[in-house]
């Protein structure tokens, strides 16, 4: 069963699609405003976000970015409207496929397959096997790059222990570490940021100054990210 968000402001629009969706067995959250969506994507773990008439909304074009800024997670755009520009913008912001209304049931029901069938491949991929189901699925929904998975993945199979700059750059990067390089603390970095708006802590990857880096999925306090929307 998939976790699908909806987001319309539309009620018999929010029925009909809820219905399609619950009739495969799909569990639905549905949401009329941008900032709750963002909220609930930070805690739970969402298989898509379907997006119904964002055409009519500029506030709901900058959603769309930032959940594709902050989360792995694919966008069906649903609308009426054939402007191309606007169809453009939409995929340009971060949608992954988009659909014209009207439709049946039967093609929205193939798109959302397909992007379902990208979700599940993407997580095997990405699978930390060192950690619990729960983080792994949560990482795996940050836009993290390929070196950034690495990175994880290398450290949290140390979860615990101190894992040199060296030994990073050597093992994950492939290169010798030099004085002058910061590509190695640039890509934590990146992935304490991503986590922090992933609704993760940053306390998960921390420094451990003048040895390297250390790895701990299970923290006593986390410090969640938020949105500004």
């Amino acid at each position: 069963m998939s976790n699908i968000v909806l987001l319309s402001d539309d009620p018999q629009s929010t029925v009909s699609l809820t219905e399609v969706l619950s009739s495969k067995k799909h569990q639905v959250t549905c949401f009329s405003d941008g900032e709750t969506i963002l909220n609930f994507l930070q805690q739970q773990n969402v298989d898509l976000v379907l997006v119904d008439n964002y055409l009519s909304s500029a506030q709901t074009l900058k959603l769309i970015t930032t959940i594709c800024k902050n989360f792995a997670t694919p966008i069906l755009l649903l609308s009426e409207s054939t402007d191309p520009t606007a169809v453009l913008d939409g995929l340009q912001g971060g949608a992954d496929q988009y659909l014209t209304k009207p439709f049946s049931a039967k093609t929205l029901l193939v798109h959302i397959d397909a992007l379902l069938r990208r979700v599940s491949l993407d997580r095997q991929r990405l699978t930390f096997h060192h950690c619990s189901k729960q983080f792994s699925l949560r990482v795996a929904r940050l836009p993290l790059t390929e070196t950034e998975v690495s990175l994880v993945q290398y450290l949290s199979k140390n979860d615990g222990s101190v894992v040199s700059k060296a030994t990073l750059q050597k093992e994950v990067l492939k290169k010798d570490i030099s004085a002058f390089d910061r590509n190695l603390d640039v890509h934590i970095s990146n992935i304490r940021r991503k986590m922090f708006s992933g609704g993760l802590s940053k306390l998960h990857i921390k420094t451990v100054h003048g040895k390297g880096y250390t790895f701990c999925e299970k923290i006593s306090q986390l410090s969640f990210g938020f949105f500004y929307f």
